[in-house]
C-alpha cells in the first residue's frame, strides 16, 4: 500500500525529473529507475551538498518534523519503479 495516495500528472512529472539541483551536485530532482541519484531522496534522508536534510526544521531521524521513513520509502519505490504518472 502507498501511504502518500501519490497524485503525479504529466506536468509534476515533467518538472521532477528535467529539473537539476544545483546545490545537490547537479542531480535530476528526481532521476527514474535511480532513487540513489534522485536529489528529492538524498535531501530527504540527509544534506546534500549546499542543500539542508528537508524540511529545514529535520535534523534527527525520528523528529517530529522529519518525513516519516514508509513516506520516503514510498517515494524511492516510486522513483525506482521509474516515477510514472
Amino acid at each position: 500500500m502507498n501511504p502518500l495516495d501519490l497524485k503525479v500528472d504529466e506536468e509534476l512529472r515533467t518538472r521532477l525529473t528535467s529539473h537539476v539541483s544545483r546545490n545537490c551536485g547537479d542531480m535530476l530532482i528526481v532521476n527514474p529507475g535511480k532513487p540513489e541519484e534522485s536529489a528529492l531522496i538524498k535531501i530527504l534522508k540527509e544534506p546534500c551538498g549546499t542543500t539542508p536534510r528537508m524540511p529545514i526544521e529535520c535534523v534527527n531521524d525520528g523528529d517530529a518534523k522529519c518525513v516519516p521513513p514508509d513516506y520516503i520509502e514510498a517515494l524511492t519505490q516510486w522513483i525506482a519503479d521509474g516515477a510514472l504518472e
